[in-house]
């Protein structure tokens, strides 16, 4: 793995962050950039940088990349260079560590693009005792679903979630890039059509790719999102409306600028594309499945169940 042994000087800030005047253990946070002139990441080829972390055995661990205009991009590894985890992130990578041993683990910063470069803020923040892997989610069931609004909309106007209360929606965390949200287009196009009548409401949210310096069209003849040369919200826009228009979307599909589509992918701990959120008529989140985990039958059922509840 490369740069393995460039991490002496940050030794002493992490020692010096990760403790309080008490003993107790604080976040870690380091604000780096990435640049052309770092070794490249020989898992995804783009520019890294890796950061010594003591993290403890029996304790849980967020792990976030947040990078302005970059496609952060986490590993994970143990002291011996082995690799436990990974996590792409459009907005935020992160990566939920339950640590069973004592250690300095690293923490490899990089980009899903080789071409990338700039700025980025990493945070490890101890959550608590371990926990089963999302926890997060399983105690979102049950509770009031997290309003937002976006500030641009195809197929209707842009709106607070909580508008829709009295109606169950089906909230879905899209990225244009990606084939697993593309892949559920036709399954979200069959379920507005069959239920729309019966008060379902489908609700597709996504993000500027120029916000996090990806400049994206839309091939309509290939059906394709593509790179351009240049790129703003106004042409983000016009890529949504084009890419709604091919996979024949019908349901509302809202975008919002980066730092507001951060806050609600946290409130919903999105970890990936696509997440499905059902959300029943009185606005209480009943079940979250991401990128077809549970798969379509599972959230067909779940869908049903919801549309026959007053």
């Amino acid at each position: 793995m490369a740069r393995f042994w460039a991490i002496a000087a940050l030794a002493f800030f992490t020692m010096a962050g990760a403790m309080t005047r008490a003993g107790e253990e604080k976040d870690f946070t380091v604000k780096g950039t990435l640049s052309k002139d770092d070794p490249k990441d020989q898992r995804r080829g783009g520019p890294s940088q890796v950061h010594a972390v003591p993290l403890k055995a029996g304790k849980a661990y967020t792990i976030d990349m947040v990078g302005p205009v970059i496609n952060p991009y986490l590993r994970l590894l143990d002291a011996k260079g082995n690799q436990i985890e990974e996590e792409d992130g459009a907005l935020n990578a992160r990566i939920l560590f339950n640590c069973t041993k004592d250690g300095e683990y690293k923490v490899v910063c990089t980009t899903a693009g080789a071409q990338q470069s700039g700025s980025y803020t990493l945070t490890v923040k101890m959550t608590g005792p371990i926990v089963k892997p999302a926890a997060s989610h399983a105690q979102m069931l049950g509770k009031p679903a997290p309003d937002f609004q976006g500030d641009f909309a195809v197929n209707g106007k842009t709106a607070k979630l909580s508008v829709f209360k009295g109606k169950t929606v089906l909230l879905a965390f899209l990225d244009v890039r990606s084939g697993a949200s593309t892949a559920l287009m036709p399954k979200l196009a069959e379920w507005h059509k069959a239920h729309k009548d019966q008060g379902l409401t489908i609700v597709g949210v996504s993000f500027y790719p120029t916000d996090i310096g990806q400049k994206l069209g839309f091939d309509a003849e290939n059906g394709k999102v593509v790179t351009v040369a240049t790129s703003d919200r106004k042409s983000d826009q016009a890529l949504l409306a084009a890419y709604a228009k091919h996979h024949k979307i019908e349901h509302l599909l809202m975008t919002m600028p980066r730092q507001y589509a951060l806050a609600t992918c946290d409130d919903y701990v999105v970890n990936g594309y696509p997440q499905v959120v059902l959300i029943d008529r009185g606005g209480m989140v009943r079940l979250i499945d991401i990128a077809g985990e549970k798969g379509a039958p599972t959230v067909e059922m779940e869908l049903k169940k919801l549309l026959t509840e007053k």
